[in-house]
């Protein structure tokens, strides 16, 4: 009976909550919310008014709508300006074999490129930059991939703006190395047992010599895959949480850790050379643009101990003791030293180490973000064209956050948070006026 009486249409259902004044103008602002927002296409958007409001609209009105949306919003893009920009990741993505060159500021998460291309080189690039730049765009630092054409094409145009290396593609090559050879070690068990398991099967007067060699050859590269998986593991956790990971030591004391770690590395490129060479590779020529984000660091606690007027080395030790839980044992023990030496100063200086650790960045994540944004968009087209990424980018910009791990994006637009001043609804900067119900 209970659940007759919830399954029961109550009263209430049927009272008209407001009365809605639908128009051409109207009709159209729920066309590119559908759009943008549900990411439906243009057939589904015709079937739901057509459900909804019992209403038809050709497909030809919806694409309409649409290219009348992409030119201004070109329009609009055009005209920001980007000299708000302090951080910045660029990346590339492919949809059907084609390129789409993006970039995003990683405070804001503000998009300041979106543009499908034919080809992603260094003169591609740098056509591109040239029109940044002409808007204003001169970052602190770049943090991105190793992008050829990418890197070339910032090299030639902001000579002057480091390109960092993003930690996050050097960790997943370790991450990836180490999967291997963890799978290539099991891999040799299986087949010790294996070959084991066969020879229990047969006569003693059946093994001869030539399966004796062969199971010492397995056991021989068993103990070998042993010992490089092993190696590895210990290798690469020191890389991420020594050498990579921003609470930790000074930065001659990590450039000194990150070249054993190379070096270790360089042994077992001896023994076993298949990916192990292109990762060694890889890490010599990355250790200073991977560990730049110790530099800022290290500028950083600079102003920070010329203020509370204490030795550089102490803002480092607490940087390094932030490695351990607050309020653990290991936290409580390596702390009573910095105690004796600063006092009641510890926690204030702590809070602002912490603070500076939470505002120096250190990988490109912010534009990986963007492009698995970016891909939901995508699946549903085959062509995107330069004018629907030109509407897609003010769309994403002028959206606020519903909610982020950030407290400073929560109910506010990428482009609010850039500028810091208040702008109107994407829908009426495209130049229409919002549904509002009366009082």
């Amino acid at each position: 009976m209970l659940l007759i009486w919830l399954l029961k249409k109550t009263d209430t259902d049927d009272n008209v909550l407001f009365y809605l004044p639908v128009t051409k103008a109207w009709l159209a602002q729920l066309v590119l919310c559908l759009m943008l927002h549900g990411r439906v296409s243009f057939r589904d958007i015709q079937q739901i008014i057509k459900d909804c409001l019992d209403y038809n609209v050709p497909v030809g009105t919806v694409h309409n709508i649409s290219n009348r949306a992409k030119y201004n919003a070109l329009e609009i893009n055009a005209t920001q300006h980007l000299s708000s920009i302090k951080l910045a990741a660029p990346d590339e993505i492919f949809h059907f074999n084609k390129p789409i060159l993006a970039g995003v500021d990683i405070h804001s998460l503000y998009c300041y490129l979106l543009s499908e291309e034919d080809h992603r080189d260094e003169e591609t690039w740098a056509i591109r930059l040239l029109e940044l730049k002409d808007r204003g765009f001169k970052p602190d630092r770049i943090i991105g991939d190793d992008g050829k054409g990418m890197r070339s094409a910032h090299k030639l145009i902001m000579p002057d703006i480091p390109f960092d290396y993003d930690n996050f593609h050097l960790s997943k090559l370790l991450m990836d190395t180490r999967r291997y050879f963890r799978k290539r070690y099991k891999s040799s068990i299986t087949e010790r047992l294996n070959t084991m398991d066969k020879m229990r099967k047969l006569d003693f007067s059946d093994i001869s010599s030539h399966r004796i060699e062969l199971l010492q050859g397995i056991v021989e590269q068993e103990n070998t895959l042993k010992y490089l998986s092993n190696t590895m593991d210990t290798l690469v956790s020191w890389m991420q949480h020594d050498v990579l990971n921003k609470a930790g030591k000074n930065p001659q004391e990590r450039q000194n850790l990150y070249d054993f770690v190379v070096n270790e590395f360089s042994k077992l490129e001896k023994i076993h050379p298949h990916r192990i060479d292109k990762m060694c590779v890889t890490l010599k020529a990355k250790r200073d643009q991977s560990l730049a984000f110790c530099d800022v660091l290290n500028l950083k606690f600079s102003a920070l101990a010329k203020d509370h007027k204490c030795p550089l080395e102490l803002v480092w030790r607490i940087c390094e003791l932030l490695r351990c839980k607050i309020g653990s044992d290991a936290y409580a023990i390596r702390s009573l030293p910095l105690y004796d030496l600063l006092g009641d100063q510890f926690e204030e200086i702590e809070d602002a180490v912490i603070i500076a650790l939470c505002s120096t960045e250190r990988t490109s994540s912010m534009v990986e973000n963007l492009n698995s944004r970016l891909r939901l968009s995508f699946d549903m087209r085959r062509e995107i064209g330069h004018d629907f990424l030109g509407l897609l980018q003010l769309f994403l910009n002028h959206k606020p956050f519903l909610r982020s791990s950030k407290a400073h994006r929560v109910g506010k637009t990428p482009t609010k948070i850039l500028n810091g001043k208040p702008h109107p609804h994407w829908l009426e900067m495209l130049g229409y006026t919002q549904f509002k119900r009366t009082a």
